[in-house]
């Protein structure tokens, strides 16, 4: 049994957090920012994102609705949105090492047999009709993302937690999954309530 378990490849994700300092807490208005070279996945994350934590009772925002759209992640415009929309806490998060597989499988192959319509004495009455399948493929990403918590008023970092998530056959399925450990640890830690 347990050599069976030590074979499996694991479906769900595991984290780890790590208390940085404790400065601050709990924090009420947070502003959510996802790394990422594609616009369309880091949007999902932070909507997904803000709108977990916004469930908890604080106000969440996502960074590419605050800043009004594809416009460059750097420290002025985060800085530049703290001050006008009073957030106290920055929440950024990375993938550190995407990893995409994909296993391809041949469909089955069967025969359809069709009759002709036609004279009475032709020898060739059926046409047989090859069906093949579709080729089923099952898609696997496995990814890191390491998720930093920074107090405003202090610009100091207060949290982090790195989350390993693998066997996931999505995006969906992969953000919702690290949106969940990350909500989840920054509760336990009790920096939102």
């Amino acid at each position: 049994m347990v050599l069976i378990s030590a074979c499996a490849t694991p479906a769900s994700s595991t984290s780890t957090g790590d208390s940085v300092a404790v400065d601050s807490g709990p924090f009420k208005n947070v502003l959510v920012i996802g790394v990422g070279e594609d616009y369309e996945g880091r949007t999902r994350f932070e909507r997904k994102l803000s709108a977990d934590l916004r469930e908890t009772g604080i106000q969440a925002t996502a960074y590419y609705s605050a800043i009004g759209g594809n416009k460059p992640i750097d420290r002025e415009s985060i800085l530049q949105l703290v001050e006008s929309e009073g957030f106290d806490a920055v929440l950024i998060s990375r993938a550190v090492n995407p990893d995409r597989g994909a296993t391809v499988k041949q469909g089955s192959v069967a025969t359809k047999v069709v009759r002709k319509d036609g004279r009475p004495l032709d020898l060739f009455r059926y046409d047989y009709e090859e069906l093949n399948e579709p080729l089923i493929m099952k898609v696997d990403l496995s990814v890191i993302i390491t998720t930093e918590l920074y107090a405003a008023e202090s610009r100091q970092k207060v949290w982090m937690i790195e989350s390993t998530l693998s066997n996931k056959e999505s995006l969906g399925d992969l953000i919702h999954d690290a949106t969940d450990e990350i909500v989840r640890g920054l509760k336990k830690d009790k920096l939102i309530r």
